[in-house]
């Protein structure tokens, strides 16, 4: 029975052992590495070192002093981990000693589904042996057997997973994580190495990297000026004369465009208000600036040479401002800058139109070449409508949700838009707050157009561009509003937006029941 014991205690004294022959071999393994970086940098110091060299051995110095460090405070850390068990295991041996004469003198039959089965085995065991001469003798015994029932229920605790006692990754985590920050930091300094002896590659990398820096301010369209401003009265005299001619041109729907050019290019003042002199259909004057001398000739032309500018963008519409942006950039440089923009950009940019200008004066050796601006200085005056609501609204029928309309009046989420979108094609047209108001619910747009003696029942014939309300649910409680495009053939028909979430054109027959009352663009009946 001792032969058992001493087994034990030996397997003990093995495992222990195990323990520091790990540790011992894990310090021998890195005091070879050390010594072979010592070697290492004993066979490099050889040569001068460089600055960059010398910056590389300064961070690899600091991370062996991190490392050394990070050693010894795990061998630290284990050997207290090891004391702080041992004087645990040392506390639980004295206060079960003193419990050991209770369960020495315990006579009863072993329950043997108990888990410590071997336990009061080894107690009946020792009790009856022969060997044991004396109490002291007992004593030494007992301890033992109790060291070694208490190590055996730990490691069954451990190997469930309950107790970490993984010292050994305790130690070796500290070294590879400063191991591991020292190769990066390596591998930086050798990587800038190759870059400053690629001087003139990094010179060449900074002046792309700043080209397309510079190009992409210039290519972003959403600093284009959108505000609105007024026509001259000198231009608003010439709107016959423009129609005139964008009606035979084919092009009467841009005619609000054709002002907001005149606008630009003259203010509507002078003998040449279009500045089409040097335009390539001015045969009666000379091709030099304001050159033409006769108004009416040089709407003429100018209007011409822009139905040719929208045809070559393939303009789809008044709407189309993409588009519209290339054919109006093609009218102030000339329609060869349209195909340009075409073929080598897909359309307009202000960055494009930009280069297309530099191109242009380094070639004809000049210090100007059009206006590089020109696109977001015509839009200024532009008013899609003109004065038309029909017209906006029209031009926005397909879209869907409303965000660019309920973003226009100052909501962050989505709200109900039928009225919203009537505002926005109001402001568009230039008719806000004067035949139509800014309004985002049905009820106040009713009352604005009572207190101004604009309002009228179900009864009303309706008028292109006037405001339709609508009861679905027949309550005297309005729910919609729409815009009326035209009545013809006993329907009425109209743009409203926020049908079924859509901008859509409908039709309801004159009289149809749902509709609550109209909004007049006059005083009277």
């Amino acid at each position: 029975m001792s032969m058992k014991i001493k087994t034990k205690e030996k397997t003990h004294h093995i495992n222990k052992l195990d323990r520091h022959q790990y540790l011992k071999h894990y310090q021998k393994h890195s005091s070879l590495k050390n010594r072979q970086l010592i070697q290492n940098e004993h066979d490099e110091s050889a040569q001068k070192p460089t600055p960059q060299r010398y910056a590389v051995n300064t961070v690899i110095d600091r991370e062996k002093s991190t490392s050394t460090q990070a050693v010894y405070r795990g061998k630290k850390l284990y050997q207290s981990k090891v004391k702080q068990r041992q004087m645990k295991n040392r506390n639980k041996k004295t206060h079960e000693f003193n419990d050991l004469p209770k369960i020495v003198s315990y006579k009863k039959k072993p329950n043997y589904k108990n888990k410590n089965i071997k336990k009061d085995k080894l107690f009946r065991k020792y009790k009856n042996t022969r060997n044991v001469s004396s109490f002291d003798n007992m004593t030494q015994q007992q301890k033992n057997m109790k060291s070694t029932y208490l190590r055996n229920f730990q490691q069954k605790i451990q190997k469930k997973g309950a107790v970490p006692s993984n010292i050994k990754e305790k130690v070796k985590h500290p070294f590879q994580t400063v191991k591991g920050a020292g190769n990066i930091v390596k591998k930086t300094v050798g990587g800038l190495n190759k870059l400053i002896g690629l001087g003139t590659g990094m010179l060449l990398i900074t002046v792309i990297v700043l080209f397309i820096g510079i190009f992409a301010v210039l290519g972003d369209d959403s600093s284009t000026n959108t505000s609105l401003m007024p026509l001259s009265d000198e231009v608003i005299a010439y709107e016959e004369t423009i129609r005139k001619y964008a009606k035979q041109y084919d092009i009467e729907d841009y005619v609000p465009l054709l002002q907001a050019v005149m606008m630009q290019e003259s203010g509507g003042k002078g003998n040449d208000p279009m500045q089409s002199s040097e335009c390539e259909y001015n045969k009666k004057y000379p091709k030099e600036p304001n050159g033409i001398t006769e108004a009416d000739y040089s709407i003429d032309c100018g209007v011409h040479y822009f139905s040719d500018c929208l045809s070559l963008a393939n303009v789809s519409g008044i709407a189309d401002t993409k588009n519209i942006s290339l054919a109006l950039q093609g009218y102030n440089f000339g329609k060869g800058y349209i195909t340009w923009a075409i073929e080598h950009f897909d359309g307009y940019t202000r960055a494009n139109a930009k280069v297309y200008s530099d191109q242009e004066k380094a070639e004809l050796q000049t210090d100007v070449y059009g206006d590089p601006d020109y696109v977001s200085h015509v839009l200024q005056y532009y008013h899609l409508g003109n004065g038309d609501i029909v017209i906006i609204a029209k031009s926005q029928v397909g879209n869907v949700g409303g965000k660019p309309y309920w973003t226009w009046y100052g909501f962050d989420q989505r709200v109900e838009w039928c009225a919203i979108f009537v505002s926005w094609c109001a402001n568009e047209s230039g008719q806000l707050n004067i035949t139509v108001p800014k309004f985002s619910r049905v009820e106040d747009g009713i009352q604005w157009y009572k207190n101004q003696g604009k309002w009228s029942d179900k009864n009303y014939m309706p008028k292109a561009g006037e405001l339709i309300f609508f009861d679905w649910e027949n309550d005297n409680d309005p729910d919609h509003v729409g815009i009326v495009e035209k009545v013809e053939n006993n329907y009425i028909y109209t743009i409203e937006g926020n049908s079924k979430d859509e901008c859509r054109s409908r039709k309801y027959r004159i009289g149809y029941k749902r509709i609550y009352g109209y909004g007049k663009s006059k005083i009277g009946k």
